[in-house]
Formats: structure tokens, sequence, C-alpha cells
């Protein structure tokens, strides 16, 4: 019957226009029971970090440790094939998009963009690493074009630190991106689609070309955000030398910079809006409205969570710098990192089930991805199974991957902690920010499982 009813959900589902699967209410146990065993969980964790976490760890094992030859050598020839993969991946994705059958249903762009991309990568970042930095056709384009432009030129290349520093440029990208997937009224719009990504590509050449290649490392909001997930992963390189290190270690050493935090919380607060906007009370404000007035109404619902979640954060740094003394720009910089696992528990919370279901249309759309009607690889027929995952196992995994989250967030906070300040101090420097984990466990989970 679960089976039934996954297939059935997802069959009536639009390929981008459903994240995850919706609320359960048939769970072996009450929503309210599942919101407060987690919230025990949260508290328990920090009681126990308290107890037994006196020194800071996670800064001296963010270096990790060097591995062996073969692994760099791996490392380095995957680079140069993932590079060209990029490239190509984007060059297909454009003529899709401006060129492609404008079908949803038969292109690939929709499924590739919002599914493979924007939800496997984030789930990859966590797992493996920062694989989107050899991934990047915008990074390879603009290096390519600056070497280019030095030989035309015969001089050295121009510094390819410069313009960097500033994340404020992403903040902007990160939520035009949002908007589009959470709030513009026909998102699955292939030309809209197209017409995105073309725009997006002559942005970030052109900024790199005025500004520096610098710029671009910090304006390409993708980059940003998977760079910023993978300090969660065990691996890192690091000067060209591929790394094993603990995971969470690399957040104790993530650099904060000019919009760093806000781009944290936009993140953030856009995956909350996304669970809030299935709820009965959204459903209720946003049934009867249609085109531009449902872009306009889904804009303010997004805007409004996701400044909920900054003051809520606030609040935090507040209270905090009152009881510490630092001034508050410097604390929210400080534990900034430490919302990162919370980011990557509502990804894999709100959309593993769309990955791991919807995300198998990628596999005939290979074979025909312009819906031209082509079978290259012999997998054009190929139809989603959506028995693959049930739907308690869905709930469940929800559950779990919030509670993690949390759990793992107050772990990376309380180290930051015991590392600036007594610890007695750093204890009670944590109590706004626990209450602020506990508020965003209960609050994730309500959105999640329908109550």
């Amino acid at each position: 019957m679960g089976a039934l009813a996954a297939a059935a959900l997802w069959t009536t589902a639009d390929p981008a226009g459903a994240h995850g699967v919706g609320g359960r209410l048939d769970l072996p146990v009450p929503v309210w029971q599942l919101a407060s065993s987690a919230s025990f969980a949260v508290a328990a964790s920090f009681v126990a970090l308290g107890m037994f976490w006196n020194t800071p760890k996670f800064r001296a094992a963010a270096a990790g440790r060097i591995l062996p030859g073969p692994f760099q050598l791996a490392c380095r020839a995957q680079a140069r094939l993932v590079g060209a993969v990029g490239l190509l991946a984007l060059g297909v994705l454009l003529y899709a998009g401006l060129a492609g059958n404008t079908n949803p249903s038969v292109n690939i762009a929709p499924v590739a963009v919002y599914i493979i991309f924007w939800v496997g990568l984030q789930a990859v970042s966590v797992l493996v690493g920062d694989v989107w930095s050899h991934l990047n056709p915008f990074r390879t384009l603009a290096d390519g074009s600056a070497r280019l432009w030095a030989r035309l030129r015969g001089r050295p290349e121009a510094d390819a630190d410069r313009g960097a520093g500033n994340q404020w440029w992403a903040v902007a990208a990160m939520f035009g991106f949002l908007w589009l997937e959470l709030a513009f009224h026909d998102n699955t719009d292939i030309r809209v689609l197209g017409m995105y990504l073309a725009a997006y590509t002559v942005a970030l050449l052109a900024g790199a070309a005025v500004f520096g290649r610098g710029w671009l490392r910090d304006a390409e909001a993708f980059g940003v955000l998977f760079t910023k997930l993978s300090a969660i992963a065990p691996l890192q390189r690091d000067g060209g030398a591929l790394r094993l290190r603990a995971p969470l270690a690399g957040l104790a050493v993530l650099p904060i910079k000019r919009g760093s935090v806000a781009f944290i919380l936009v993140v953030l607060g856009s995956t909350t809006f996304d669970g809030f906007s299935r709820s009965s009370v959204w459903l209720d404000v946003a049934a009867e409205r249609t085109g531009w007035e449902l872009t306009a109404v889904n804009t303010v619902g997004l805007a409004f969570v996701i400044f909920a979640v900054l003051v809520l954060y606030r609040a935090a740094i507040a209270v905090m710098a009152a009881m510490t003394g630092d001034t508050e720009r410097e604390l929210a910089e400080a534990f900034a990192p430490s919302l990162m696992p919370i980011v990557a528990a509502y990804t894999i919370a709100h959309y593993f089930s769309y990955l791991l279901l919807e995300g198998q249309q990628i596999i005939a759309h290979l074979s025909d991805p312009f819906g031209r009607g082509w079978d290259l690889f012999g997998t054009a027929t190929y139809l989603v199974d959506y028995t693959a995952i049930s739907t308690d196992t869905i709930a469940w995994t929800q559950t779990a991957a919030i509670a993690v989250g949390h759990v793992l967030a107050v772990a990376v906070a309380h180290d930051q902690a015991v590392e600036r300040w007594p610890r007695r101090l750093a204890m009670r420097s944590q109590y706004p920010m626990l209450a602020v984990m506990i508020a965003y466990t209960v609050i994730g989970l309500l959105l999640l499982l329908g109550a």
C-alpha cells in the first residue's frame, strides 16, 4: 500500500513543482511525540557536550591527513574529466532550454536543473566534498578566457584572486534561483529555464571579466553553497592535495566573508518556506490564486519566512552578545557555520525522496535530452520505479535527518564556544542557540510531517 501511495502522489506531481513527499499523518506515533522526542535529543546532546566536550576539537582536526599518491593521481585525473562533463552539461541544458521541445515532461532541463543539479549536488557535496569546484563550467570558461586573453595580449594572466571577498552577489543570485524554483508560477516552463541559464551564464562571465575571477568564486551562488556544504564532508582539497579529515571539522575553518551569514540564512529560510508552502495554512492562502497573482503571494511568503529565520537567529546572537560582551556581528559570523548541518539536514529531509524517485527520469532523458524522439542509449522508455522507497521510509528518514542535523549543529556551535570562552561561560552562551535549534527542530518536523 505504501508503494501504491507513493506512486499515486508522484504521478500527479509536476517534475519541479513538488519537492519531497508531503506530510505523513499515519505514522506509528503522533507527530507531536516525534517533535518532542527530537527536541529532547537536541537538548540531551547539549548536556552531554557540556559534560564531556571541554576543549575545541574541530579546528585541529580540520587539516586532516594527506591521502596516498594513487588517490592524488586519481583526483587530478578526474578533475579534468569532470570539468569537460560540466561544460558539456551546460551546453546541453542551454540548447534544451532555448531550442528543445517545450513539453517539460520530455525535456531534460527541469529534471536536470531542479533535481540532479540542485538536490543531487548538495548531497554529493556533503558526502564527498567540493566536486562542483571541478565541475563548475562557469569557472572553466572564465579561466580559459583569461588564459586566451593573456596570450592574445602577450601579458601574464590577471590575478585570479582579484575581486574576491564579497558574497552579497551570491546572496542576490541565490535568491533569484530560489524565487524561480519556489515562487514563480510556471517554474517548469522550458523557455524560462533556458533564458535563466543563459542570463546567469552571461552575467557571471561578464562579472568575471570586469571584477576578476575572484569575484566569480564569491558571486557564483551554487559554488558558494556547495563549498560551504563540503566543509561537512570527510574529503577536502588543500593546495591541490586530497586530504581525509573528520566530518564537520571543516566548519571550524570555513571562511565567512561579507554576505556569508545572509547567504546561509536565505538558503535555510527558503527550505523552510518550501515546507510551509505545503501546509494547510499556506494552501488556504494560495489555493485560488494563479499566474502572476500566485507568484506575488509566493514571493511575499518566501521573503517573510526568510526574514523570520533571520530574526530568530539574530535574536539568539543578540542575547549571546549581551552575555559574553562580544559584538553581534562577530558572533553572527563565528556561529554561522553551525547552521550548515541544518541546511544539509533540511535538504535531505525535503528532497531525498524527490531525488530517488523523480530523479530516475534522467535515465530516459539522457537518451532524448531535447524531446526529439531519440533513443541514443536505449533508455528512452525507462519508467520510474515508484517502489524504490516506501512512504514509511520517507517519513522516518525525514524525522531522523532533522533530529541528527540539529544535534550536529549543536556540536559545532559548542566546539566554537569552548574555543572562544572559558567552559562555564561557553555553556551559558549556548542557551540562546540551543533554544533556536530546538525551535528549528520543532518547526521543521511539523512542516515536514504535515501537522
